[in-house]
């Protein structure tokens, strides 16, 4: 039900190995400094983006798409939907309803379209908007739509994580990062308290499992 997934840092690399080659550096090196940036990272994963950042350019050019272009990277790669959702984060959603909605109502990138999604509640749009998820169809209206750091899921899996990584505050940075992704992932529906908990639960469970490989490594590396 749920989109933790246990080949997480394999697909990163897939990512950046594809970025590389259509020379998108920027791209690369974006995803490469949020990754670091978070609480814990294996160390085998860890060495490998550090060789891969050395490898980049220091002069990069940040890429502002077009409206023809935004329209047009809707339509293509996953990498490319997601920088079209981000420029379109930045702008006011309210002259992009038609764009957004011929986006969201067909298929495309999950993630980019829940992102997209998240932008269009947070700027509180009246319109109606329709999005299809794998042949599920929705209409909401975002303005009615609290963020998800508002919902009752939300609450209640945070509230859960602060409890349970009360003494271990880099995991519990890593866990509300990940319950984020995962109720983000939901939308356009929120989850209840019952849901949320659910949620946190498998979280902390996928944490204390990567947590434990990783110990089991260090220590085969020790013998």
């Amino acid at each position: 039900m749920y989109h933790i997934v246990m080949n997480y840092y394999d697909e990163i690399l897939k990512k950046i190995e594809e970025l590389l080659k259509d020379n998108k550096q920027d791209e690369v090196r974006r995803i490469i400094d949020d990754e670091l940036d978070q609480a814990y990272v294996p160390r085998e994963f860890e060495d490998k983006l550090m060789k891969i950042k050395d490898t980049l350019v220091v002069d990069t050019v940040v890429h502002t798409l077009s409206d023809e272009e935004i329209i047009e990277y809707l339509g293509g790669s996953k990498e490319k939907q997601l920088m079209a959702v981000s420029i379109l984060d930045k702008k006011n959603l309210r002259e992009y309803v038609d764009i957004c909605n011929d986006y969201l109502s067909h298929e495309g990138f999950k993630n980019a379209k829940a992102l997209l999604l998240d932008s269009l509640i947070r700027q509180e749009l009246s319109d109606t908007i329709y999005y299809n998820d794998e042949g599920m169809e929705y209409e909401f209206i975002p303005k009615y739509q609290l963020p998800i750091e508002e919902s009752d899921g939300f609450l209640a899996g945070n509230k859960y994580l602060e409890e349970y990584y009360l003494k271990d505050p880099s995991k519990l940075k890593m866990a509300k990062s990940l319950l984020y992704k995962e109720l983000m992932l939901t939308l356009p529906i929120t989850l209840e308290e019952s849901e949320g908990l659910y949620v946190a639960k498998d979280i902390c469970e996928y944490i204390e499992e990567a947590f434990e490989r990783d110990v089991c490594i260090k220590k085969e590396d020790l013998n």
